[in-house]
């Protein structure tokens, strides 16, 4: 599915520029700084001239991330900016980047697995059909030249995949994503260490976890799961990265669609994370300022009766699914 004309057109981009700039989407995972880092890396190793940064790593907050990527802040000038490519990965929107320098770039280009929404690159491979960004960049790096990727650019890569796959559980997996891993586990990926990097927890994170699932409401009949996360939960079990822990309520008997609402200190503002086993969501999360994939989904509350408008949304329309299932039958 690698787009081979846009690899030509990127190479050609990528080899007129000294300075080329890559960004990632606010509130980073594995996927995005996988994806950020695994290309910075091979493109210090092939063309060892080139000026190539990460911009905005001096926001990130979490703690599993920042322990993983070499987020060194190196204090980009704005006209190092201004001379360079700019490179957007991991995000469909322009409000989503995590810096606005990217305004600064001469020229974009993006790299993205989310719908597409609307165009604001210069040159864009979007493909939805792809569970990780990070299989994208690994598929177009394999066919660039497979000897410039390192072990640790494998690991990145691998760190994207597994995140964005959920251990390869999700239904958007494709049997090329195995055949990818499959790649970098012969280039030498370091399993074991992407693992523990990403999935050793500390005790107060257990405690966390107990707790969201004490204020969870489970609807079994209609096939609902939803938690509203205390803002003061966060510091009292002094959780550092605010995540919305809505992975919590997944793989639970006879619940098809799962949310979390959630404070983020940075924004000031309450967000959500809707996730579904099998029916589209990513319209319902459009209407509440959002987007993302038909089974993973992301908003944001502006304003406080968006709180019951949404469930009142999610229940009307499971509703209606399984009336229309239990009348199929």
């Amino acid at each position: 599915m690698l787009a081979k004309k846009f690899l030509k057109t990127f190479i050609k981009k990528i080899e007129k520029y000294k300075n080329i700039s890559i960004f990632f989407h606010e509130l980073p995972d594995f996927d995005a700084l996988g994806s950020s880092f695994a290309l910075r890396n091979f493109l210090l190793t092939k063309y060892p001239k080139k000026i190539i940064n990460v911009i905005g790593v001096d926001l990130i907050k979490r703690q599993n991330v920042i322990a993983f990527f070499p987020l060194k802040n190196n204090d980009v000038s704005d006209q190092e900016i201004k001379n360079s490519l700019g490179i957007i990965v991991d995000t469909p929107t322009k409000d989503r980047i995590a810096t606005e320098k990217y305004k600064l770039c001469h020229e974009l280009c993006l790299i993205d697995h989310h719908p597409k929404i609307k165009n604001f690159a210069n040159l864009e491979w979007i493909d939805e059909k792809y569970p990780a960004t990070c299989q994208m960049i690994a598929e177009l790096l394999l066919e660039w030249d497979k000897k410039n990727i390192s072990v640790s650019t494998s690991n990145y890569l691998y760190a994207g995949i597994i995140t964005d796959t959920n251990r390869f559980l999700y239904s958007a997996v494709l049997p090329s994503t195995y055949q990818i891993v499959s790649e970098l586990v012969k280039i030498g990926c370091q399993r074991q260490k992407v693992h523990q990097a990403i999935y050793t927890r500390e005790v107060n994170d257990l405690l966390f976890q107990k707790h969201v699932i004490k204020k969870a409401h489970f609807d079994q009949k209609l096939g609902l799961a939803w938690v509203k996360i205390p803002k003061k939960s966060y510091h009292h079990y002094k959780i550092r990265y605010y995540n919305s822990m809505v992975n919590t309520l997944a793989n639970i008997n006879k619940i098809k669609i799962w949310l979390s609402f959630y404070y983020d200190f940075d924004s000031k503002q309450w967000k959500g994370s809707l996730r579904s086993l099998s029916l589209p969501i990513n319209h319902i999360a459009q209407k509440y300022h959002g987007g993302g994939h038909k089974l993973a989904a992301g908003f944001r509350i502006l304003k406080h009766c968006e709180f019951k408008k949404i469930l009142c949304d999610l229940k009307k329309y499971l509703q209606e699914k399984n009336k229309f299932h239990n009348n199929k039958i």
